[in-house]
Formats: structure tokens, sequence, C-alpha cells
């Protein structure tokens, strides 16, 4: 007799896909993603596969040398780390962009990080 527990992975949302940051005027930083689904995401004809959520939101946090600087919840597939919150964190150097889909029924899926030197 074996018991398992199951952390429900399969509503775990998936990573989002092309993750891209780039500095625009200003010194601020335009940061996007593709939203990825896991619910009849397999057809080619849609503009954009379905939400498959209860609603569009996302974890994006900025990380540097292993910490956390700032962390929101957004609910679009873009952000804007403007040049004040820059200041504001004190971030230079290298930093990390980690942006995770976050379903009601799951929390955070797996984030999909990409460095981008300030």
């Amino acid at each position: 007799h074996e018991t398992h527990a199951f952390r429900g992975v399969g509503l775990r949302p998936y990573a989002p896909a092309h993750l891209r940051a780039r500095r625009i005027a200003g010194g601020d930083i335009e940061i996007g993603w593709i939203r990825r689904t896991r619910i009849d995401g397999d057809s080619w004809e849609a503009f954009e596969v379905p939400l498959g959520e209860d609603r569009e939101l996302y974890q994006l946090r900025i990380v540097q040398g292993g910490d956390v600087v700032r962390d929101v919840l957004i609910d679009g597939p873009g952000w804007t780390y403007t040049a004040a919150d820059q200041a504001a964190d004190a971030v230079s150097g290298t930093i990390e962009i980690a942006v995770a889909q976050v379903s009601d029924r799951f929390g955070a899926g797996p984030q999909k990080r990409i460095p981008f030197h300030v």
C-alpha cells in the first residue's frame, strides 16, 4: 500500500515564451512576452491562444545578485521598468528579469528568465 499526494501540476501554467527587454527613450526598459496556454492551445487558426485561466496575471521579478529587488503582479503581457524605478531599486550592471504566469488554482508557474545589462 502506498499513499501519493499530488500538487495539481496539471493545473500549473506554462512559462511565458519569447521574453524580451529593450531600453527605450528616457532610460526605461520595455519588457514583453508571449502568453502560453495549457488549454486548447494547439490550434494554428487563432490569432492568440485562449487564456485557459480565470484571469490573465503574471508575476514579474527584477533580480540582482540573487536578491529580488522588485516584485510586481501584472495583468497583461508587458511592463515598463521605468528609469525612476531602476534608480529607486539601485540596480546596476546585469539584472535578471523573471516572468511567471499566475493561476488562481495553482499559483505561479515556472519562470522564464533573461539577463539584461542596465
